[in-house]
């Protein structure tokens, strides 16, 4: 269910976790390892680490930049080896031909958009099978190191992440994209919204009904030449 697009699209920028797959037993592993990163590391009781970590989901869209803003002193090497560094991918993500071959079959530049770190991307992206489909991965990583670029150059240096619009435009900045012509694609309602206040196409991943900002709903990716 959607709306025409505007104009033809040059660019696909996708979220990963959620969109391209679902697997409700990796996510709660994931909420469980920050839950333990909190406890282990920052010292807080299970019950304060489960308050904190979603109060600073909620505030700032990502636990670990709610970190970084709020001056914990976070090691991000660290983080990402605990958080996604013992998951059991070979045993909860199994390769997707469907999705591979709908990918194949997209003959624009498509890129993987996540607030996830690089390395949990690329191995996510391994398991199912379709690493090869996408011309980059742009990811949490690749905005810490433009605040950081950002903060030596004496134009500060908060982190930021979707839905911010930042964070498109430094997306569409390195895919080389024109906002009205790049499509994208995610299951977060908050994304969605982001994404088209920053001019894109939005394609919202998971639901039948269009939600504010959506051009399109698909209730899976391998759906969208139906959008």
């Amino acid at each position: 269910m959607g709306s025409e697009a505007k104009k033809e699209v040059k660019h696909l920028l996708v979220d990963l976790d959620g969109t391209l797959y679902r697997s409700a037993q990796l996510f709660a592993d994931v909420r469980a390892n920050i839950e333990g990163y909190f406890t282990r590391v920052l010292g807080l009781t299970p019950e304060d680490a489960a308050k904190e970590s979603g109060r600073l989901y909620r505030e700032y869209g990502l636990t670990v930049v709610g970190l970084i803003n709020e001056n914990y002193d976070v090691d991000l090497a660290d983080w990402h080896k605990q958080v996604h560094g013992a998951l059991n991918y070979e045993a909860l993500l199994p390769k997707n031909p469907p999705l591979r071959e709908l990918l194949d079959s997209l003959p624009m530049p498509k890129y993987i958009f996540t607030n996830a770190d690089r390395e949990h991307a690329k191995v996510c992206l391994e398991h199912i099978g379709i690493k090869e489909c996408f011309e980059d991965i742009i990811s949490f990583d690749c905005i810490v190191e433009e605040a950081k670029a950002s903060d030596d150059a004496g134009n500060g240096g908060k982190v930021f992440c979707k839905p911010e619009l930042k964070a498109f435009e430094y997306a569409l900045k390195r895919a080389n994209a024109d906002a009205e012509a790049t499509m994208f694609l995610d299951d977060s309602v908050p994304n969605i919204m982001g994404a088209k206040a920053a001019g894109l196409q939005t394609v919202l991943v998971g639901k039948k009904e269009l939600c504010e900002g959506a051009d399109h709903a698909i209730e899976n990716f391998v759906h969208l030449k139906e959008a």
